[in-house]
């Protein structure tokens, strides 16, 4: 990959994870995680064919849809010491990715960029849904962790089957939790 496409994808990247876990609107989060499966599919693009890329862009597309259709009405609130942990919570995240990811590459065949991207999206994701509270950012986190280590298994292999598997768990475990997510809603009502 050029290096500017890859300082460019990466920043769109860091900033959309920002966007989500920083905005208290759930459409935003969710514009936002739409434009993180536009970035995957550019990463991905490069070493799947086109049409398994479009499958992963697709599935992530429709992922955002459900998820729209049912928590629209969801309501986010920040607190101050929560925006706080989630910005050091990027900021370590992405120190420790910088500078470690490289030295992944002696055991993982492929390039220190997609290591960098990935195992940034995999340990935010991680950190994320350990840490939240919050039902609906815990189902977000819990698809950016599915994104980054995409992007770790994408140069291993292009497995049709794989991605297959992949978008399924991806649908179910929206349309899962989106439903739980309104359901524990009306509940409190």
């Amino acid at each position: 990959m050029i290096e500017i496409a890859f300082v460019i994808l990466i920043a769109v990247i860091v900033l959309s994870i920002a966007s989500i876990f920083l905005s208290e609107s759930t459409r935003t989060a969710l514009i936002f995680l739409g434009i993180l499966y536009l970035c995957e599919f550019f990463l991905l693009a490069q070493v799947w064919s086109l049409g398994l890329a479009a499958v992963n862009l697709i599935t992530g597309l429709l992922t955002v849809v459900i998820i729209n259709a049912f928590c629209s009405s969801v309501h986010l609130k920040l607190v101050a010491p929560r925006i706080a942990l989630d910005i050091l919570m990027i900021v370590f995240v992405g120190i420790i990715t910088f500078a470690f990811a490289p030295q992944l590459t002696t055991y993982l065949i492929e390039s220190s960029q997609f290591l960098i991207i990935g195992v940034f999206l995999f340990a935010i994701g991680l950190l994320q849904a350990g840490t939240s509270r919050n039902t609906f950012r815990g189902l977000i986190s819990l698809l950016i962790l599915f994104s980054g280590f995409q992007i770790i298994y994408a140069p291993l292999e292009g497995s049709a089957l794989v991605t297959a598997l992949m978008s399924t768990i991806q649908v179910v475990l929206a349309f899962v939790v989106s439903r739980l997510i309104i359901r524990n809603q009306e509940d409190l009502l």
